[in-house]
């Protein structure tokens, strides 16, 4: 049975709504944003939110994102930084920081937001939320700090869905 969340019975919230995991599950902590969504997958969300494990589909996020009012993105990101740290980005700061590798995949969603801004079907409201990996070996299972980085990112993520405007 799912999970409830306070939200499960709101259906007045705004359409459509989209919470993408990306990543890859054969390479530890690189799975950082499917794990987020495949817990989210488990609770009681309202109809408007689509929870999608974007994997490693690459430009297919293009296509995933198009049409969509609010996004939420969650990967692992090479910042340089201690692992678990947790980034929250928008569109605008992603764009500026294309000279940090914001994603560990060749082709991913940094390149998605580039397109659909070039095409005029940028979402209004995108948040990107990076988890900096530990270990990119090939295992499957997230490290310590990269699991308790994760959760934090749940509830990060169920707060923004919370707070978004009603329509």
């Amino acid at each position: 049975m799912a999970e409830q969340t306070p939200l499960a019975n709101d259906t007045n919230c705004p359409p459509p709504v989209l919470v993408l995991g990306v990543g890859n599950i054969l390479l530890s902590d690189e799975a950082a944003g499917i794990r987020v969504v495949e817990a989210l997958q488990k609770m009681a969300l309202p109809d408007c939110i689509e929870v999608v494990d974007g994997a490693t589909r690459a430009m297919e996020l293009v296509d995933i994102m198009r049409g969509r009012k609010t996004v939420i993105i969650v990967d692992a990101v090479a910042a340089g930084s201690e692992p678990g740290a947790v980034f929250r980005f928008g569109p605008d700061q992603l764009a500026s920081l294309s000279k940090m590798s914001l994603s560990v995949h060749d082709i991913g969603v940094h390149e998605a937001i580039f397109f659909l801004r070039m095409t005029d079907e940028l979402p209004e409201d995108i948040t990107f939320y990076g988890i900096q990996p530990g270990s990119l070996a090939l295992h499957e299972g997230l490290t310590p700090e990269v699991a308790a980085a994760a959760e934090k990112v749940i509830g990060f993520v169920l707060q923004d869905l919370k707070n978004l405007p009603k329509s």
